[in-house]
């Protein structure tokens, strides 16, 4: 069983975020490791065309994993083993999306409920690999009455998994409320395998903070790094000042990477989250959001941009 440094700061899989663009760019720009989007084991058995683009390294593999999604063990193991036939040295099993369409199929955070079914496919994971590192994203539970996370760290502990990441919310609070890291401490405390946080860590300054209160091995970095690719080097320079012309040209560098990989019409759409991410707080931010909704060109968003550069304290202090 291999094992790589995961490092300190991680970027999380996120459904239209993190794809090969964003990826690469995070990494560039201080990531120590990231995860690809979602993967459906059983889609990544069938060869499906929409799957396979959900794959793409570049030179990147090293520090990309490859989370898989299912509810079958068979399924799951023989998914991991095409993974780490095709290279990949970290893979990933989601067992804490809460969203529906995954849950109703017994895969995301639906896994959490069944205590022996999650023993079963760690098992037969842990089982399918030789030499890649078996990593696994949780919650805390289901909901509020099956907060079962440290009997499910431990099963994950005894059958071989070598770090967890975990978000301290139930299934059923989706986003809502507030991650809860005293769990993640606690968590921490009763395995011996990495723990990772993540969770409501937007800035560098929660990063800091959830690290120190918890001993988390290291920050998964997931809503707060839409739109700031930069985050990763400001964490591990603990420097939140990066110079606002200096994320404009990554923001744009980003943009031309989504447009290379996807083309301008799907690129178009894609930047979006990430520009909105990047303008929410600045001094007329409402309005910058509202002339990027209406941009019907990567042109027009670069005129967008482009007016932040030159504007000055107009757009740039913060409300």
């Amino acid at each position: 069983m291999g094992k790589i440094n995961l490092g300190q700061f991680i970027l999380a899989p996120m459904a239209g975020i993190t794809g090969f663009p964003f990826r690469k760019t995070a990494l560039k720009y201080g990531a120590d490791f990231s995860f690809t989007e979602m993967v459906s084991a059983a889609g990544f058995l069938h060869n499906d065309r929409g799957t396979l683009e959900l794959l793409e390294t570049g030179k990147d593999i090293d520090k990309t994993g490859i989370q898989l999604f299912g509810s079958d063990p068979g399924m799951l193991a023989l998914a991991a083993k095409k993974a780490e036939d095709k290279g990949f040295k970290v893979i990933d099993v989601n067992m804490g999306c809460p969203v529906k369409k995954v849950v109703k199929t017994g895969a995301g955070s639906a896994i959490l409920k069944d205590a022996r079914g999650f023993s079963l496919i760690a098992e037969s994971v842990r089982n399918a690999l030789k030499n890649s590192m078996f990593t696994i994203k949780i919650r805390s539970g289901y909901d509020e009455n099956s907060v079962n996370f440290l009997e499910i760290g431990k099963i994950a502990e005894l059958n071989g998994v070598d770090a967890v990441f975990f978000h301290p919310r139930t299934r059923s609070l989706m986003f809502g409320g507030a991650a809860d890291h005293s769990l993640t401490k606690k968590l921490k405390k009763e395995i011996a395998i990495p723990v990772y946080a993540s969770g409501d860590i937007f800035t560098v300054d929660d990063a800091a903070d959830i690290k120190n209160y918890t001993g988390a091995d290291g920050i998964m970095f997931a809503r707060g790094a839409i739109g700031k690719p930069w985050v990763f080097a400001e964490g591990k320079n603990n420097n939140t000042h990066t110079d606002i012309n200096l994320k404009i040209d990554i923001i744009i560098e980003l943009m031309e990477e989504i447009s290379l990989f996807y083309g301008r019409e799907r690129g178009h759409n894609l930047i979006r989250p990430h520009l909105y991410s990047f303008l929410k707080g600045f001094k007329g931010s409402k309005g910058l959001r509202c002339m990027v909704n209406n941009a019907k060109t990567e042109k027009e968003i670069l005129e967008i941009l482009n007016i932040l550069k030159t504007a000055g304290d107009e757009y740039t202090r913060l409300d």
